[in-house]
């Protein structure tokens, strides 16, 4: 803002006036966000263990990041309780800054064809424990924030979901 004063108008700012004008607008966004982002989860049966799974899609996704391009690549296979495969999808991201973030995008991919195929009850596995505890917590790194959002969002599509952690040798199917 304080540089299009600069260039459109001739104007310059006091560098203690835009610290100023910031953290003020750091503030009002900052208020302006939802409170408690995990509570609607919470109403729509998301859970962070694989208990209670009877009767659900399982979907196992996974993600792979190339730091020297900033692309990334996931994929995500949904079987039934017998292991048996219904529905299977990859997708490629480009401007991905980080493996967690891959990660994010893999479930968001999931979660929209979980949608699209009609799932009312799903249980996501992923080998990313930290993404995990972002999903099922009420802090969103900044990082994330749009990504994690979406899939909070999509969350509220489905009877029942829940995010669960499995370790990386359980989660072959998606790689």
């Amino acid at each position: 803002m304080d540089g299009n004063y600069l260039i459109f108008e001739s104007r310059a700012s006091l560098p203690a006036d835009i610290v100023s004008r910031s953290t003020r607008n750091a503030r009002e966004w900052w208020e302006a966000q939802p409170t408690s982002p995990a509570a609607p989860l919470g109403q729509n049966g998301v859970t962070t263990t694989a208990s209670g799974t009877t009767g659900m899609i399982i979907c196992c996704s996974d993600a792979a990041w190339q730091a020297t391009t900033n692309r990334a690549g996931c994929g995500w296979i949904f079987t039934e309780e017998s292991g048996e495969c219904i529905l299977q999808g990859t997708a490629t991201f480009d401007h991905t800054v980080s493996p967690l973030m891959a990660e994010a995008l893999a479930i968001r991919s999931a979660l929209l064809h979980a949608f699209e195929a009609g799932f009312s009850r799903i249980c996501i596995k992923s080998d990313c424990q930290a993404l995990v505890a972002v999903i099922t917590s009420t802090h969103h790194p900044t990082e994330l924030y749009g990504i994690t959002r979406d899939i909070e969002h999509l969350s509220l599509s489905f009877d029942c979901i829940a995010f669960t952690f499995i370790p990386r040798n359980l989660n072959v199917m998606a790689d």
